[in-house]
C-alpha cells in the first residue's frame, strides 16, 4: 500500500516539475545545468522496484528495474520505501544513517532528489520565505552600550582561583604565575567579544564556495573542462584567486583583524568535498533542532543554482567512485556503521610551521621558492603554485591594512573617547598588516596577527577540520619577552601582562569565528564538534628542558576565563621536568571550565613517538592535532584522523557469519568465518573475530589510499605545503609525500565494548559453559528482552568488565591492541608512510553505537559505545581500578594516542586546596603507573539533566566528549544521555 501511494505521489511530483517555477531546478538554460539522472528505487528483497529518469528537464516514471542507474536507493522494506515521500530531507538522511535506506551510486543525486522532494512536495521555499520575513534577529549591544549597561555578568562565571607568590618552571616575569587576581571582569573587550560570540547564531557563508566556483567555471577545473594546468599549479591559482578577492573584514573593536568568513560566526563551505551534502536542507537548515544555521535566499540561490550543480560530479567522493568503478571499500564507508573516512571531506589534521612564519616572514619563503624555481625547471609548476598561494595571503593582509585605514578615516576627531581610542587602534592595525605576515615579527600583537592571518587563509585551502595551532606558548613566549623588556617600571610591567592576556584572549575568540559545514545527519555523527583546532602548552623543549613559560600560564588564564570549546586545549605534563604547581594549575583550569584542558604524559608520548622512528629531538616538539593525536610541529604530515573505525562491527559480523544485521540480512559484508556452533574453543572464536576485524582494516586502508590518490589528482595543497618543512626543499607537495615525516592516523572506536563482549563469551560460553554461543547470540539479537534473556543479562552483569582491574580483561585488551597495532603497521599508505593507531572516538562512539545492535557485553541495542579507551559505565566505585586498568596497557602501542575520560565531581565538603590535591594525585598516580592521557568532565549528572531540560540557561556549559570539548546544549539527545550515564565519581 505504501509503495502504491508513493508511486502516485511521484506522478504528482513529475507533474509539478513540469511547471516553469520548478522545472528550472532540473533544467536551467541560464546556467546550462541539467539534472540528468536515472534513479532506481527498490526493496532489499527486490520485490518492489520502479525508477525515475531525469533528462534535459523531462521526467519519466516507470515500474521495474533499469540498466545502469546513476544511483540505486535500496530500502529495508516496502514500508520504508513508502515513507520516503512523507518525511523531510533531514529525516531521509537519518534513514540513510540507520540503514533503513542505503544507496549505490552518486550520493549527490540522492541529495538533489531529496532537495527536490522537499521543494516540490512540501513547499519548503514558501515556508522558508514566510519564516524569513517574520524572523527578527536579536539586537546585540554595541561595545559602548554593553559597558554602559554593565552586562559583564552575562558572560562572567564564578571561578575558584588559587594564587602563589613565587616563580615556578620557566615563568620568569609573573609574580603570581597562576594570575589568580585576574578575572573576565578586568577585561572589557574580552567580556564584550565573548558576549557577542555566545549570542550570535552561525550563518552559512557562500563567499569561498562562490569564489572557487566562479574561477573554475571560467578556467575549468579538470582537464576535460579545458584546464590544462597541472593539478598543483591549478590549485595555486585557485587559492590565490580566493584570498586576493576575499572580503577584508575587521569586526568592531577587534584588535586582531581578519575574519574566516563574511559573517561574525560563519559556516565555511567546501563544495569540492563535503559541503554539497547540505543540498537537501538549504530551506530547512535554519530550523533544524541541532546546530541550526541561518541562511539568506540569495545564498540559497548561489548554492542551488551555481555552486552545487557545478561540483556534483567533480567532488572528491564522486570522482573516486568513477575512477575506481564504485569499489566495495567505498560502498562499505557509505553504510556509515563500519568506518568513517575523513578524506571525503578534509585532510587538515596537521600543524603548520608557524614558528617559521613568525621568524622569517612569508616574503622570505617566497624568495626561497623563487630561487628554487630558477634552478629546478622540472619543478617549475610546484614552486609557481607555492608563490601564488603565499602571495594570496600577502594580498589579503594588504587588503586588511587598507580596510583598517578606511575605518580609521571614518572616525572624526570629535567622536567619543571609545571611538578616538579605536581610531588609534585601527591605524596601528593598518601599520602592522603592511608589515606582517610578510616580514619577521617583533611583538606579541604582531605575532598573534601573523598567526591568525596565516591560519584563517589556510582554512580557505582545506576544510576547517582539525588544522591545529601547535605549541602556542612556545610560539608566543619570545614576543612576550620582547614586550616585557620594554617595561620601565612595575606599572608598565603589569600593563604589559594584562595586555598580553587581553590579546591572547581575543586570539582565542577569533579562532572560534568559524564553524565546519555539518549536514544534519552529521549532527548524529559529530554533534557539537567545532573545527577541533587543537592548541598545546607545556612539556619540554627540543633539548628536553622545561618548556613551561610565562605564556603557558597566560594562555591558561585566558582558557579559564573564556571557557571556549575551540581551540581544543591540550597540556603536556612531563613528570620529571615540569613543576607540581603546573599540574595543580592544569587541574584548577579543568575544574573551572569543567572540561579543558586534556592532560598528556609528555615523557610517555615522546617515548611512543621515538619507537615510530621519529628522532627524539623531533618527538619532543609534538603537539596535539584535532583531538588528542600527536604531530611533530611544522615537519609532519600525519593526517592523524584519516579514519574512525568501528571495532564493534566485526563482533556483530562474526556472530552473524559475515553479515551485519543492521546493514543487511541479505547481503554479506565480511568473510564467512563459520556458524557459531563451529567454534569449539574461545581461541577459535577470537581468531574469527580477528579475521573480520582484519577485513575491515584492509578495506578502510584501501579506501583511504584511493582517496589520497584522488587528492593528488584533484586537490594538492600548495599553501599548506609552503608552511611545512620538506615540500619546499624537495619540490614535492604534501599530498605526494613532501613532508619530512609522513604517517596516517587511525582512530579505533568501541574497543572497550569488544573487550567486555569477548570476556563474557570466554567466561560464560567456554570456561563456565553456562550457555552455548548460539543461544547467547539469540538473546543478544532479542536485546535480552525475554524472561530468560533478562536472567542471562543479569549473569553478564556479574562478569568482570574492563576497568575492574580484572587480569583477564586486561589480557584481552592488550592482545587486541597488539593485533590492531601490528595489522595497521603492516600497510603502507599512499604517501609512503605508516598507519599509526590510537584509541579515541570523537563522538563516533555514540554514532556507531546508536546504529548497532545489542552485544554479548550486555550493552543494549542502539545504545552508545563507551568513548575512547574508557571503561564502560557502572554503579561501582572503581575509579582507582579504572586508573590501574587503563595505565596497565602498553601506551607505546598507541602512537596516535588514546582518550581516557573520567567524570569526577569535587566533594562538597572539601576545600579548594583539597580538591586540587585530589585531582592532581589522580593524574600523577595514573602517569606514574604508565598512563598516557587523561581528561575530566567536572560536572555532575544533575546539572546535565537540568541543562537538557533548560538549554537556554546553559549555553556556556562545556563538556568533554572523547578527545574534544563541546557545548552540552549543542549535542544530540543520544550524546547528552551518554554523558549523563557515564559513571560519576566523587573525589576522596
Amino acid at each position: 500500500m505504501g509503495t502504491f501511494i508513493f508511486r502516485l505521489i511521484l506522478k504528482l511530483f513529475k507533474k509539478r516539475l513540469e511547471k516553469p517555477e520548478f522545472n528550472v531546478e532540473i533544467y536551467n538554460k541560464e546556467t546550462g545545468y541539467a539534472f540528468n539522472s536515472k534513479i532506481l528505487f527498490t526493496t532489499e528483497d527486490e520485490k518492489e522496484s520502479f525508477h525515475l529518469i531525469f533528462k534535459n528537464g523531462v521526467v519519466e516514471i516507470n515500474k521495474g528495474d533499469i540498466p545502469d542507474p546513476t544511483v540505486k536507493l535500496i530500502f529495508k522494506s516496502d514500508k520504508d520505501l513508502g515513507k520516503l515521500y512523507r518525511i523531510n530531507p533531514q529525516d531521509q538522511l537519518v534513514m540513510l544513517l540507520k540503514n533503513r535506506m542505503r544507496y549505490e551510486g552518486n550520493m549527490v543525486d540522492v541529495m538533489k532528489f531529496s532537495f527536490l522532494t522537499g521543494l516540490v512536495l512540501q513547499n519548503h521555499r514558501k515556508k522558508f520565505q514566510k519564516r524569513f520575513n517574520k524572523s527578527e534577529r536579536p539586537d546585540l549591544l554595541d561595545f559602548e552600550d554593553y559597558i554602559h549597561h554593565n552586562k559583564r555578568n552575562s558572560v562572567e562565571r564564578n571561578l575558584k582561583n588559587k594564587s602563589i607568590s613565587y616563580q615556578v618552571d620557566e615563568a620568569k616575569h609573573l609574580k603570581d604565575p597562576y594570575l589568580g587576581d585576574y578575572g573576565l571582569k578586568d577585561f572589557d573587550r574580552l567580556s564584550y567579544l565573548k558576549y557577542r560570540l555566545f549570542n550570535t547564531q552561525g550563518e552559512v557563508c557562500t563567499e569561498r564556495a562562490k569564489l572557487i566556483t566562479d574561477y573554475c567555471r571560467e578556467h575549468g577545473f579538470l582537464n576535460e573542462d579545458g584546464n590544462k594546468d597541472s593539478p598543483v599549479l591549478r590549485q595555486g591559482k585557485i587559492i590565490n584567486h580566493i584570498l586576493t578577492n576575499k572580503k577584508p573584514i575587521i569586526h568592531n573593536f577587534h584588535l586582531i583583524p581578519g575574519s574566516t568568513t563574511t559573517k561574525e560566526k560563519g559556516v565555511l563551505l567546501f563544495p569540492e568535498t563535503g559541503a554539497i551534502l547540505l543540498w537537501p536542507e538549504l530551506y530547512t537548515i535554519d530550523q533544524r533542532e541541532l546546530n541550526p544555521y541561518s541562511i539568506t535566499q540569495k545564498d540559497i540561490d548561489i548554492l542551488n543554482y551555481e555552486v552545487f550543480p557545478y561540483w556534483s560530479s567533480r567532488n572528491i567522493r564522486e570522482y573516486c567512485r568513477k575512477v575506481n568503478n564504485n569499489p566495495l571499500c567505498q560502498q562499505m564507508d557509505e553504510v556509515w556503521v563500519l568506518y568513517f573516512m575523513w578524506k571525503t571531506t578534509a585532510i587538515s589534521h596537521t600543524i603548520p610551521n608557524f614558528q617559521m612564519v613568525l621568524e622569517k616572514g612569508l616574503k622570505s619563503i617566497i624568495d626561497e621558492a623563487t630561487e628554487k624555481q630558477k634552478n629546478t625547471k622540472d619543478k617549475e609548476d610546484f614552486y609557481s603554485s607555492l608563490i601564488l598561494a603565499l602571495q594570496g595571503i600577502l594580498n589579503y593582509a594588504n587588503n586588511l591594512s587598507k580596510e583598517a585605514s578606511r575605518q580609521a578615516n571614518e572616525i572624526s576627531n570629535d567622536s567619543s573617547k571609545y571611538l578616538i581610542d579605536r581610531k588609534k587602534e585601527l591605524n596601528n592595525i593598518s601599520k602592522i598588516c603592511k608589515k606582517i605576515p610578510a616580514s619577521p615579527t617583533e611583538s606579541l600583537h604582531e605575532a598573534l596577527i601573523s598567526i591568525w592571518i596565516t591560519f584563517l587563509c589556510l582554512h580557505h585551502e582545506n576544510m576547517n577540520a582539525g588544522l591545529s595551532l601547535g605549541r602556542l606558548d612556545q610560539l608566543l613566549q619570545p614576543y612576550f619577552e620582547m614586550d616585557i623588556k620594554k617595561a620601565k617600571n612595575e606599572i608598565e610591567r603589569k600593563e604589559i601582562i594584562k595586555n598580553s592576556i587581553d590579546l591572547t584572549g581575543e586570539f582565542l575568540l577569533n579562532a572560534a569565528d568559524h564553524l565546519p559545514c555539518v549536514p544534519d545527519a552529521g549532527n548524529y555523527l559529530f554533534g557539537g564538534a567545532s573545527a577541533t583546532q587543537a592548541a598545546t602548552i607545556g612539556g619540554v623543549d627540543e633539548k628536553g628542558n622545561n618548556a613551561v613559560t610565562d605564556m603557558t600560564y597566560i594562555i591558561l588564564k585566558t582558557v579559564e576565563m573564556l571557557g571556549l570549546r575551540d581551540p581544543n586545549f591540550n597540556a603536556r605534563y612531563h613528570p620529571e621536568k615540569n613543576s607540581n604547581e603546573f599540574l595543580e594549575r592544569l587541574v584548577e583550569v579543568n575544574i573551572n571550565t569543567s572540561a579543558t584542558p586534556s592532560i598528556h604524559n609528555d615523557e610517555l608520548m615522546i617515548e611512543a613517538l621515538t619507537i615510530q622512528e621519529f628522532p627524539v629531538s623531533a618527538a619532543r616538539t609534538w603537539a596535539a592535532t584535532g583531538c588528542v593525536e600527536p604531530s611533530i610541529c611544522g615537519k609532519h604530515y600525519g593526517h592523524t584522523n584519516c579514519m574512525l573505525l568501528n571495532t564493534v562491527a566485526p563482533m556483530e559480523m562474526v556472530l552473524n557469519n559475515g553479515y551485519h544485521p543492521v546493514i543487511s540480512e541479505i547481503k554479506r559484508i565480511g568473510p564467512e568465518t563459520g556458524n557459531l556452533d563451529s567454534f569449539q574453543t574461545y581461541e577459535e572464536f577470537l581468531n574469527a573475530y580477528k579475521e573480520q576485524l582484519h577485513f575491515l582494516d584492509d578495506k578502510s586502508v584501501e579506501y583511504n589510499n584511493m582517496l589520497g590518490e584522488i587528492h593528488q589528482k584533484l586537490k594538492p595543497t600548495p599553501l599548506l605545503s609552503s608552511l611545512i618543512d620538506g615540500p619546499l626543499e624537495k619540490g614535492i607537495d604534501l599530498v605526494n609525500g613532501g613532508a619530512i615525516y609522513n604517517t596516517s592516523g587511525v582512530a579505533l572506536v568501541g574497543l572497550t565494548d569488544v573487550i567486555d563482549s569477548l570476556n563474557v563469551i570466554k567466561k560464560l560460553v567456554y570456561d563456565q559453559k553456562v550457555i552455548n554461543l548460539k543461544d547467547l547470540n539469540k538473546f543478544v539479537k532479542n536485546n535480552f528482552e525475554s524472561e530468560e534473556g533478562r536472567k542471562i543479562h543479569q549473569l553478564i552483569n556479574n562478569i568482570p568488565k574492563f576497568g575492574s582491574n580484572d587480569p583477564d580483561t586486561i589480557k584481552i585488551a592488550q592482545d587486541l591492541i597488539d593485533f590492531l597495532y601490528d595489522d595497521f603497521l603492516s600497510y603502507e599508505h599512499y604517501r609512503g608512510g605508516k598507519y599509526l593507531v590510537g584509541f579515541w572516538s570523537m563522538s563516533n562512539h555514540v554514532a556507531f553505537g546508536t546504529l548497532s545492535g545489542a552485544l554479548p557485553s550486555g550493552r543494549k541495542a542502539f545504545k552508545p559505545f563507551t568513548p575512547g579507551l574508557t571503561p564502560a559505565p557502572n554503579d561501582k566505585d572503581e575509579l582507582i581500578q579504572n586508573i590501574h586498568s587503563v595505565a596497565s596497557l602498553d601506551a607505546k602501542k598507541m602512537p596516535n594516542n588514546l582518550a581516557f575520560n573520567i567524570k569526577l565531581v569535587p566533594n562538597q565538603f572539601d576545600t579548594h586546596d583539597e580538591t586540587l590535591n585530589h585531582f592532581r594525585t589522580y593524574v600523577k598516580s595514573y602517569f606514574d603507573l604508565g598512563g598516557m592521557q587523561m581528561q575530566f568532565n567536572v560536572v555532575d549528572s544533575g546539572t546535565l539533566k537540568d541543562a537538557m531540560n533548560n538549554p537556554m540557561d546553559y549555553s556556556w556549559l562545556l563538556v568533554r566528549i572523547s578527545g574534544y570539548s563541546a557545548y552540552f546544549v549543542d549535542l544530540n539527545k543520544d550524546m547528552q544521555l551518554e554523558l549523563i550515564e557515564r559513571t560519576e565519581y566523587a573525589t576522596h
